[in-house]
This record gives structure tokens, C-alpha cells and sequence, in this order.
């Protein structure tokens, strides 16, 4: 859909894991503590290959390698606390926290769109202490989780818009592949240019450097 055919932009969308928040080596510093717990020893590159997977899917590619002494659920919520303790250790990403502030001078709605669980989403939220927010969704919060567009048209919906007017900022495929399937104009953001996409929209070094006037059509307000 070309920026004539799509309506105009009314809200963005963020993930926050990787996107808003430079969280992913505190995730893997966690799940690497807690499997050295269970006698599993995981590498910094291991870890970085389960960007953007279900905690599930992971837990079960590291069971079938060597299997773990501990239930998944328990495994999950046991990483999840030690992130959790860390949090405030964090630091946003680059230039990020900036677009927050630019999107609200703008008055676009905004909120979080997570695959992480509810505690994980609200201590986020509570470290990077920004109100402008309207809610923090959670993989607890859908029955499917991304890559289906069910979280991205959940928050669609509770914001009152229809996904065409909503831009979501992603920096995994997983995610990515979420909000282009409920329809949405898809930014990729990628920490590292060797990501690799399906077809996004727009495939960026920064968000900023986007037209957001055209995409606001701020010409016809």
C-alpha cells in the first residue's frame, strides 16, 4: 500500500524489547545465569539466536539439544524475575526515547505491542518512566502471540483505530512479520544490519529519518 492509498498515520506502535529499550544482552545474561543454574551452559551467540523466538519454541530447541531438569514455565518466569531485578541497569536505545517526545509533540497515540510476559512489559514500562504510553500489551494479554497480528490488532483496537492508520517500530522478523499481517505500516529497525526481513515497508538506520509529515499527511490537517 503506497503512502496515497494508505490512510493517514494516527498512532504508533512500539515493540519494546531491542526497539525502545537496549534490553536484549540483560535477557541474555538472565537466561544464560539461570541455565548455568541447571548445569546448561549457553553462549552470548546461542543467545543471540533466540531474538524474537517464543520463549517455548527456545526452551524446547535447547531441551532437544540437552535436557533441561526444569519445567519451561519455571524456566521462563525464573529469567523473567532475574531480568526483572536488573532492570533499571537498562538503557533505552539510541535516539528512541527522542521519537517518543517527537511522536507526542505530533499527537499520535502510541503504545507498546510485547511478546515478553506482563511483568517483564510493566517493569519496562516503570524503567523508562515516559507517559506517554496509552498501554503496555503482553504475551499474556492475546492467545496468539507474534509473528500473529493478533497483539498488533488487539492494541489497534483498544486505541479506536483501524490498523491501516497505524505505524508499528520493530527490530526482529518476528515482529515485523506481526504487524505487516494485521495490515500496518511496518518500520524495521534492526540493532544489526545482518537481520534479515521478510518484506517490510520501510527497512531503516533510523525512524527519524522517515517523512512523517507525508505519513501524517499534516498537509491535509
Amino acid at each position: 500500500m503506497s503512502v496515497s492509498e494508505r490512510p493517514p498515520i494516527r498512532a504508533v506502535l512500539w515493540d519494546i524489547d531491542g526497539t525502545l529499550m537496549d534490553s536484549e544482552p540483560w535477557h541474555h545474561r538472565a537466561m544464560i545465569d539461570v541455565c548455568r543454574g541447571y548445569g546448561h551452559e549457553l553462549t552470548e551467540e546461542e543467545c543471540a539466536a533466540s531474538v524474537g523466538v517464543a520463549f517455548r519454541d527456545y526452551y524446547l530447541q535447547l531441551h532437544a539439544r540437552r535436557p533441561l531438569p526444569v519445567a519451561m514455565e519455571d524456566w521462563a518466569n525464573e529469567i523473567n524475575a532475574l531480568y526483572v531485578t536488573r532492570v533499571a541497569e537498562v538503557r533505552p536505545r539510541d535516539g528512541a526515547f527522542a521519537l517518543v517526545e517527537a511522536f507526542a509533540a505530533r499527537g499520535l497515540a502510541q503504545a507498546c505491542v510485547s511478546n515478553s510476559g506482563r511483568a517483564v512489559v510493566q517493569a519496562n514500562l516503570a524503567a523508562m518512566g515516559l507517559g506517554h504510553f496509552r498501554f503496555g500489551l503482553s504475551r499474556e494479554d492475546v492467545v496468539h502471540g507474534k509473528p500473529h497480528p493478533e497483539p498488533y490488532l488487539k492494541a489497534a483496537g483498544m486505541l479506536g483505530l483501524p490498523p491501516e492508520a497505524c505505524a508499528v517500530i520493530e527490530d526482529s522478523p518476528t515482529g515485523a512479520r506481526s504487524a505487516m499481517a494485521a495490515g500496518m505500516l511496518t518500520i524495521a529497525w534492526p540493532q544489526s544490519p545482518a537481520v534479515v526481513f521478510d518484506a517490510v515497508d520501510h527497512l531503516v538506520e533510523d525512524p527519524a529519518s522517515l517523512d512523517w509529515d507525508a505519513l501524517c499527511r499534516l498537509s491535509l490537517s
